[in-house]
């Protein structure tokens, strides 16, 4: 039998924390260990029993859902943290990339985006629906850098460069201008580092790139 995957599920809000619990206990493959009130609570049960992911609120009393993150990621930092909120600011977005969490999730989405959230940060690393996505392209436009002491035996420098300038927003063709390629290039270039990196898309390229600090970002 497949093993079960292992969650904790983080809110104030009793009837939401509730209701989740229940939508998630008809599929088979989820098993919910932890349920917590706010990130003190999560800290102090996690003790005892580790979760494969956490669903985790952020606005809560005692300890914050970004507190909480950056704890839990010190501590257990192969524990996945999908953040629960109910506004897709930038900022706070790229600060919770920083403090670890490895995807967003609004609490408007319906149950079947939060299972395929919690299965794209098992198999991936991470997880970004559209809304979010655009409010981390848009948080990184004046940011992006090529971090200074960046060095992968993965990416080439071309990767990198390319990275760079898709999370500035170029499409293909601007990239092969800029870098005086043939688009056709760009394409493959694009297609390989989807492949080294494990991403689906443009959001997942800018997950990785933030995630291995390919990128200096003033938060």
């Amino acid at each position: 039998m497949k093993k079960r995957t292992k969650l904790a599920i983080v809110d104030d809000h009793q009837l939401f924390r509730k209701g989740i619990i229940l939508l998630l206990s008809h599929y088979p493959e989820f098993k919910v260990i932890i349920e917590a009130e706010h990130g003190a609570d999560l800290m102090d049960q996690l003790g005892s029993k580790i979760p494969d992911v956490i669903l985790m609120d952020l606005k809560m009393p005692v300890m914050n859902g970004i507190e909480a993150t950056e704890l839990v990621k010190a501590r257990y930092p192969d524990v996945k943290i999908v953040a629960l909120t109910m506004y897709n600011d930038e900022s706070m977005i790229l600060q919770l990339i920083g403090k670890g969490a490895n995807g967003f999730l609004l609490k408007n989405q319906e149950i079947e985006t939060v299972v395929q959230a919690i299965h794209s940060v098992i198999e991936t690393g991470f997880y970004f629906n559209d809304d979010i996505s655009k409010a981390i392209l848009s948080g990184l436009i004046k940011a992006q850098q090529i971090h200074p002491h960046f060095k992968s035996t993965m990416l080439s420098e071309t990767d990198v460069e390319i990275i760079s300038l898709i999370c500035a927003e170029y499409t293909n063709k601007e990239i092969a201008d800029r870098l005086n390629l043939n688009i056709r290039t760009v394409d493959r270039y694009r297609e390989r580092i989807l492949s080294k990196t494990g991403a689906k898309n443009t959001a997942g390229i800018v997950m990785y790139a933030v995630k291995n600090n390919l990128l200096d970002i003033s938060i």
